[in-house]
Formats: C-alpha cells, structure tokens, sequence
C-alpha cells in the first residue's frame, strides 16, 4: 500500500493554530515592556533642584527630563510630563502655554489639564518640599492634586 503523505484539512488546521499560539507567545513580552514603560520606576523617586526659582517664570525642567517645577503666586509646583494617554512624554510650548503629546496628539494647558486628544486624565503633579538651604526635594512617587503648592 502508498504511503499517504497530503495534507490533511486537520493537520493544516493544527499547524496553523500551534503558529498563533507561537506569534501570541511570542509578542507578550515586548507587549507588556512597552505598556508598562519603566523608564521612570527605575529611577530614584526623589528629585533634586537646586536653581532658584523665580516667581512667574514659565515651567523649568529638573535634571530629570520628565519632571519640570513652576512657581507662582500661590507657591511652588512640580509636576511630571508623562501623557496619561499612553506615558509619553510631553512638550512644553511656553509660547502657547501648553503642554503637548507628540505621540497621539493629546494637548494639555498650562496646568497639565487636558483640552483635547486621547488623554483621560491631567498630568500627574508630584510633592515638593523644600529643604533648609533652600533646595527643593520632588517626590515624583507622592501623587498630590492640581491645587497642590509648597
């Protein structure tokens, strides 16, 4: 008797399927590197500034390039520029006085609220407080609220 050697219906169907598993398997690492984006986590919580910080100046970055301090009328603010869209990292446009998301396009205001794009929520403001020599210390792993100053 020959030797059958086609292929059955259910043999392609097996193959295929153990390829999608393998594809599937394959694509959830890199997946969930890029979803949960740990260039931040790796990094130390606290931030050091030591400039001096004029009242009314526009938002100045730290040495971390996410974190940026401003100060007003009502006192000193951090705040970090991570889009809550999908945590890339926004620019400032001091001449339109917002903040904007080069990846999907989401546009905050100056106070990190958003006006429009895929954004759900305001940007992330973080605790300062402010050492004796004058120097401030960003806790960029203490949520506070919009209103929140030193």
């Amino acid at each position: 008797m020959a030797r059958q050697s086609e292929w059955t219906r259910r043999a392609v169907l097996r193959l295929a399927w153990v390829g999608i598993v393998a594809a599937g398997a394959l694509t959830i690492k890199p997946l969930a590197q890029y979803l949960t984006n740990n260039e931040d986590r790796l990094r130390s919580p606290l931030v050091f500034y030591d400039k001096p910080l004029d009242e009314n100046i526009d938002w100045q970055n730290t040495s971390t390039s996410r974190v940026w301090v401003k100060r007003d009328t009502l006192g000193i603010m951090a705040m970090v520029a991570t889009c809550t869209h999908l945590g890339c990292e926004v620019n400032y446009h001091p001449e339109k006085k917002e903040w904007f998301c080069p990846c999907h396009g989401s546009i905050y205001d100056s106070e990190g609220r958003p006006l429009s794009g895929p954004a759900p929520k305001a940007l992330t403001r973080v605790a300062v407080e402010r050492k004796a020599d004058g120097s401030l210390i960003i806790n960029t792993s203490k949520q506070v609220g919009l209103d929140a100053r030193l």
